[in-house]
């Protein structure tokens, strides 16, 4: 499996202490949900996403949320692991039937260092065929983790053929100009949970957000940027190729930051309540 670190799995809901022989027919649609002190981080948001991808690739979902959170469970009771990211791939097996499995991943939290200057990005000519639905496909994993390898940049951002920047190879991205935010459009870039909280917090804060194509010569044009995912929340870039940024100590940033962190206590607290008794 891709970066397990375990050989526990759950496998079509049953917990097992090895990784049985499996086969999808077709790339499977997937999920990588941040368990923090032993609670999944945003996991209603996580469900609700996983079932979209559901039926843009018409499966029929094999379980619901309880049953997963309650899986969930399971592999935090018997490896004894509380804070990792676990993934979950749903896919359709040579005969057909779909099949699920939930295991734990190797997990890349960014260090103290990264949060005080920002990390570096390059890019790449690269689009997403379905940005909404979350399927795995190996060809371009492959791809993105060879460029990364090669340059040792943290992050690959994604440019179309037309010069278009969308979004990170494995998370969201913003700009900082003036005091808005700037991304892509919604429609053109994976819907990730950190960037839905985002959005939600800025309108409440009466911060502007402006979506739409954002061109890449005219990156020199913007304060600061940062990225937006699971395992990194929120991160803010120190370079784009040869474009620098003090995106680490930028006010707006760390408004955004400070803001962010309290969100994500409020929700682990939530979810705490809301299944203690599962």
């Amino acid at each position: 499996m891709l970066n397990q670190i375990t050989p526990e799995v759950v496998f079509n809901g049953q917990f097992m202490t090895s990784t049985p022989e499996m086969h999808f027919i077709e790339p499977p649609v997937y999920e990588v949900i941040r368990v923090m002190d032993g609670i999944p981080l945003f996991f209603e948001d996580h469900m609700a996403r996983l079932f979209h991808s559901f039926a843009l690739v018409g499966y029929n979902p094999p379980f619901d949320a309880k049953v997963l959170y309650t899986q969930i469970n399971q592999m935090i009771a018997h490896t004894g692991i509380r804070d990792n990211n676990i993934r979950l791939e749903v896919g359709r097996a040579p005969d057909a039937a779909i099949q699920s499995v939930l295991f734990w991943v190797k997990s890349i939290y960014p260090p103290v260092t990264d949060y005080e200057k920002g990390v570096e990005t390059i890019t790449a000519t690269e689009e997403r065929p379905n940005p909404h639905a979350k399927v795995f496909r190996s060809d371009y994993a492959t791809r993105i983790s060879r460029l990364r390898e090669e340059t040792g940049a943290f992050e690959v951002i994604l440019v179309t053929h037309d010069g278009i920047v969308t979004e990170g190879s494995r998370s969201n991205l913003f700009f900082i100009k003036d005091q808005k935010l700037y991304s892509a459009s919604s429609e053109d870039v994976l819907m990730g949970i950190t960037r839905q909280h985002l959005i939600e917090m800025v309108k409440s804060l009466g911060i502007e957000l402006i979506e739409g194509d954002i061109d890449l010569n005219t990156l020199e044009t913007f304060e600061a940027c940062f990225l937006t995912g699971t395992s990194i929340h929120l991160l803010p870039v120190k370079c784009i190729d040869q474009r620098n940024y003090p995106s680490a100590h930028h006010p707006l940033f760390i408004k955004l930051k400070e803001a962010f962190e309290g969100i994500v206590i409020n929700d682990l607290s939530k979810t705490r309540r809301q299944h203690q008794n599962d």
